[in-house]
């Protein structure tokens, strides 16, 4: 994550946002990092890198393999993380309404927020079937490819969309993927219009889904929740009923955010 604009316009701590950067350099790493690895990762001198990581190790936030010498991250990390999603009302309140569309639908669904012009994943609930899309809670992707981002964008106000657009950079994933910002605003009209978008393969081949928007009592949309499964599955016959039923539980997830709030 870049915090440059971000340290303009407050005051910081350099230290503490480089030691954020490292753990999250780390957490998007696919396996153990060294110290020479990040340094040459964020452009940071190796010394300082090192005394980052010494740190981080002493909080037990990372641990260090004795025999490589390399960095992941540690399980004070999880424990954080877990008391973060038990703090985040959201993802709890509406975790039965996921299970729901899962056991209607037979198809994994999840449940999304838009954070610093992307999707995340905060809660989901996995497809019983032996093929199926499953995504590491936390992780993220982009908002022009999925269902989950672009019913986010959707349902910002027109000025704040175009803000959004204005930064995020339209990459091509495969054939089916909107690269072109004028065709993107009108698939997003449309899915205001419809209440609901579609991913068609968009962001990975083989891979379809269905999703829409979850009100807050501003009627704002805080949050999506979706279906994803392969694309064999997602017959015109089931997206047609899936609609339906992704739009009842919406509905029903909503009005239930509402009543608590």
């Amino acid at each position: 994550m870049d915090y440059n604009k971000k340290t303009k316009e407050k005051k910081t701590i350099a230290s503490v946002i480089k030691a954020i950067e490292v753990i999250e350099y780390i957490a998007y790493s696919e396996k153990e990092v060294g110290v020479t690895e990040i340094s040459n990762g964020l452009n940071y001198g190796v010394s300082a890198t090192y005394h980052l990581l010494n740190t981080l190790k002493e909080c037990n936030i990372i641990v260090q393999n004795d025999r490589t010498k390399k960095y992941s991250l540690g399980l004070k990390l999880w424990q954080i993380g877990m008391l973060a999603y038990g703090q985040n009302h959201i993802s709890v309140t509406l975790k039965p309404y996921l299970k729901k569309l899962k056991d209607l639908t037979g198809e994994t669904a999840n449940l999304t927020i838009m954070d610093n012009n992307q999707i995340v994943y905060i809660a989901q609930e996995e497809s019983n079937k032996l093929v199926k899309m499953f995504t590491t809670t936390g992780a993220t992707a982009p908002l022009h490819c999925t269902a989950g981002g672009k019913v986010l964008l959707a349902y910002k106000p027109e000025d704040i969309r175009n803000s959004i657009l204005d930064k995020i950079e339209l990459t091509k994933y495969t054939e089916n993927t909107i690269v072109n910002k004028e065709e993107l605003i009108k698939e997003l009209e449309e899915t205001r219009k419809n209440g609901y978008a579609f991913d068609n393969e968009e962001r990975e081949l083989g891979v379809s889904c269905i999703g829409g928007p979850v009100f807050d009592l501003n009627n704002d949309a805080i949050a999506c929740i979706t279906i994803s499964g392969p694309t064999a599955r997602f017959t015109e016959e089931n997206k047609k009923k899936w609609i339906d039923i992704v739009m009842q539980v919406l509905e029903e997830a909503t009005n239930y955010l509402k009543t608590i709030n």
